[in-house]
């Protein structure tokens, strides 16, 4: 089963070394809030909607690991296909290194070090990224599968973020389940609500 551990945003590498698109974060960060959404459907019966009362923790790589095998049993699938991908942008981008001419040698082999130097992190960083999109699948599963019209959950521990790329999984299905994605203040507080249409 493939691992998950927290690696930060994608890398950008140079020539000059190595920085870190910020808006395009580790989709770790996701997971746990993802996780807890999928826990959320182990509900048998009639379809019905889901008001999530998340935990305000993370969970423990521990945990988050073995809620994964039991929510994606094809993991290692989502994972094989995007290493694969990511494996050839590596190979791609080396190969543009070496075939640059407005570089010096010194200059094409810091660039090519600094593309070793972040190969581990950036199969991590894929890793987690297809962790995410496997959950996210499995939820759009269950949203399918028992016509889920409504899911409300709590504006914390980014299941804002989570509802608003689960609406984008679902628009991508085949037929499209169509959402409306709003936020209500409660007396609990603020609560991220997904409305949706089925087929």
């Amino acid at each position: 089963m493939a691992t998950i551990k927290f690696v930060g945003p994608k890398p950008i590498v140079s020539d000059k070394g190595v920085r870190f698109d910020a808006n395009q974060p580790d989709k770790y960060i996701y997971l746990s809030a993802a996780l807890e959404l999928a826990q959320a459907f182990d509900v048998e019966g009639e379809a019905h909607d889901i008001v999530y009362r998340a935990k305000t923790s993370q969970l423990s790589d521990t945990v988050m690991q073995q809620m994964l095998e039991k929510y994606c049993s094809n993991l290692e699938e989502f994972v094989k296909e995007r290493e694969e991908k990511a494996k050839a942008l590596v190979e791609e981008l080396r190969q543009r290194v070496q075939e640059h001419k407005n570089i010096s040698e010194e200059a094409r082999r810091a660039w090519l070090g600094n593309i070793d130097a972040m190969y581990d992190y950036y199969l991590q960083y894929i890793t987690n990224e297809a962790a995410y999109d496997c959950v996210l699948e499995r939820i759009g599963d269950e949203i399918s599968k028992a016509k889920i019209k409504e899911i409300r959950v709590p504006l914390l521990n980014h299941f804002g973020m989570v509802l608003h790329e689960l609406s984008e999984v679902l628009e991508k299905r085949r037929p499209p389940i169509d959402s409306e994605y709003h936020v209500e203040q409660t007396p609990e507080g603020l609560f991220a609500v997904m409305k949706l249409r089925h087929p």
